[in-house]
């Protein structure tokens, strides 16, 4: 299992697709097998150990801070986003914090906010008005997230990324994960410019200069990198044993979820669940997965997939090179070998 897992790890960064990988399958809370290819922002050699820009792969964490909040009576999910913000137009402030959460809140599924506004500090009251809400629901949306960080820190009176470091890295004994990390601590190699959020903004009328990908240790989303991290939607470093951490967390809860938050979280219909897609909602990449199993694709280019079926949590870390490169294929491939456990 595990030269197969460095040959398909290895396999796709000679594809050319992504220039870093890194690759965990395990059964319950035991790692099976691991593998790691491509390369460093240094330039030499990847490690295990080594972080990747999670992009929206944050959005589980997020989750999970959100029910460890509302278990501890701190920030519980039903409150109202008008109890919190009272210019919430009418529309969005009868939503509850956990329809932001699972995407049903009515907010648009992006807005390119660094171009939008000048201070970080306006970015609620322009996630606030009456364009950035409308879309169906459900609607997969980074301004739900966003808006989700931003109570919180208004109602707790920590940064996100305080309230990350306490209720969720801490406890899971996870100082690998960073907003930031130091120079001294090597990240996966990433080519990624903005072409994308180019691309987006364009098609709501704003103008977004092309640029090339931000320094090493500096998130590539560029909502995250004006927000100051940790955003909601991404901002996130971590190595994919921290991210294989979290999975198996919600797979057997036991340090900072219970089995009844899970449950919560995991219920309902739709493509998304309480910070988690079903397979449904990424069929291409997760065909064979059962009807019970819940993950997430981050854009830089990483996966997990959790099966509780069988046990089985199955993360794929890539730093894809540009957004033409089609990592599904490699994500098929990667969970039919996992499977195989």
């Amino acid at each position: 299992m595990a030269s197969r897992l460095k040959a398909l790890a290895g396999e796709l960064v000679e594809s050319g697709a992504a220039s870093a990988v890194a690759a965990i399958a395990g059964r319950g809370a035991e790692v099976v097998a691991e593998a790691a290819a491509g390369w460093r922002d240094a330039g030499s050699r990847l490690r295990r150990a080594d972080r990747f820009d999670l992009a929206s792969l944050t959005k589980p964490w997020v989750a999970t801070l959100a029910l460890r909040l509302a278990e501890k009576g701190l920030l519980p999910l039903e409150t109202k986003v008008g109890a919190v913000w009272a210019k919430a137009p009418a529309a969005l402030a009868g939503r509850s914090l956990e329809d932001l959460l699972r995407h049903r809140s009515g907010l648009r599924a992006w807005s390119p906010l660094f171009r939008q506004t000048v201070d970080p500090r306006r970015a609620v009251a322009r996630i606030l008005r009456s364009e950035s809400l409308g879309a169906p629901r459900p609607t997969y949306s980074d301004l739900g997230y966003i808006l989700w960080a931003r109570t919180a820190e208004r109602a707790l009176g920590g940064a996100p990324g305080s309230l990350m470091e306490r209720h969720v890295l801490r406890p899971l004994g996870l100082s690998t994960v960073e907003l930031a990390p130091a120079a001294d601590r090597a990240v996966a190699a990433r080519s990624l410019g903005n072409d994308r959020e180019v691309e987006l903004a364009a098609a709501l009328g704003v103008t977004v200069a092309l640029r090339p990908g931000p320094p090493p240790g500096v998130v590539q989303d560029g909502n995250a990198r004006h927000l100051g991290g940790l955003a909601g939607h991404a901002g996130l470093f971590a190595p994919a044993r921290a991210v294989w951490r979290l999975a198996a967390e919600w797979l057997r809860p036991r340090r900072v979820l219970t089995a009844r938050a899970v449950a919560h979280a995991l219920a309902g219909r739709g493509p998304y669940r309480l910070g988690w897609w079903r397979p449904g909602a990424a069929p291409r990449a997760t065909r064979g997965w059962s009807r019970a199993g819940y993950g997430h694709h981050g854009f830089t280019g990483g996966s997990v997939w959790i099966d509780p079926e069988r046990e089985l949590v199955a993360v794929l870390l890539a730093q894809r090179t540009s957004v033409a490169a089609d990592l599904d294929p490699w994500r098929r491939r990667f969970h039919e070998l996992a499977r195989s456990l």
